[in-house]
């Protein structure tokens, strides 16, 4: 089995880069990609405890671009230039723009009587990266949801309380950031676009135009019928496929290392794309 998308504490996932592939490694992956949020910080540390545990290593990050119907998750896979290079500079940039909304959605939930600090939030972190995840955790810990996706439904997603908009990329930007550090960008969960089948095949050539490589067509969240779908969309489109689980850990144990839509292990057929990463 290998995974393509894996979050470990350098963003919003529960293990450190080490144990995610000391994990792997218990769990017969023999090829896995970090992807943390906005930031290359746990690429080091991962690289060196994947030669140690004999997996196969794929640097990666994810970041979010502007995409008025939904959600635009980007992955860039495969990158030979970090943590320093283009693209560590326009993360950073995404960084700082995350730490002025974290300072807003604090400033909401102060006025809401809620006792937090954006050094708390820090705090549970323990990583670069803050970001709503964190913002659930602590919620959760005060009692004020019982889960993840209640938190969500409740308290910071849009139309909530605590939601506040972010202020993004575009995606020819992102895309630029990871071609000219090497790596390859892929449609990442794309059912978070929230649009039609029928709006998806127009979209996809024009970002195909924008230098887009391919679409994470097993995403832990399809159904088989729909990564079926996605994969067609790709072929019809000269892009390629990947799949991952998008594991962070306990928050969501719906999402099991290896298994990627509709349950299924993800096999090695995948990494082709990145047969010299």
């Amino acid at each position: 089995m290998i995974d393509l998308h894996t979050h470990s504490d350098a963003s919003d996932g529960d293990l450190t880069p080490s144990a995610l592939f000391d994990l792997a490694s218990a769990s017969g992956i023999t090829a896995l990609a970090l992807t943390d949020h906005d930031t290359l910080a746990g690429l080091e540390e991962a690289e060196r405890r994947a030669k140690e545990t004999g997996i196969r290593f794929i640097p990666g990050v994810e970041t979010e671009v502007e995409f008025e119907p939904g959600e635009f998750h980007l992955l860039g896979l495969g990158m030979d230039q970090y943590p320093t290079g283009p693209l560590e500079n326009f993360l950073e940039e995404i960084r700082r723009r995350r730490n002025s909304r974290n300072s807003e959605m604090v400033a909401l939930m102060k006025a809401d009587s809620l006792s937090i600090t954006l050094e708390e939030l820090d705090l549970l972190a323990g990583g670069e990266v803050t970001g709503r995840m964190h913002f659930a955790r602590w919620l959760i810990n005060q009692g004020q949801a019982k889960n993840v996706p209640d938190c969500f439904e409740r308290w910071l997603g849009p139309g909530c309380p605590y939601h506040v908009s972010k202020q993004l990329p575009k995606l020819e930007e992102a895309i630029e950031a990871i071609h000219t550090s090497g790596g390859k960008a892929i449609i990442a969960h794309p059912l978070s676009l929230w649009i039609s089948w029928g709006r998806m095949g127009k979209y996809i050539p024009e970002w195909k135009e924008f230098g887009l490589d391919g679409i994470e067509a097993r995403h832990s969240g399809a159904s088989k019928r729909e990564a079926a779908r996605f994969e067609e969309l790709a072929v019809q489109n000269g892009m390629f496929i990947t799949g991952g689980s998008d594991f962070h850990g306990t928050g969501r144990p719906d999402r099991r290392l290896g298994y990627g839509a509709a349950g299924v292990p993800l096999e090695n057929e995948l990494l082709k794309p990145f047969s010299n990463a």
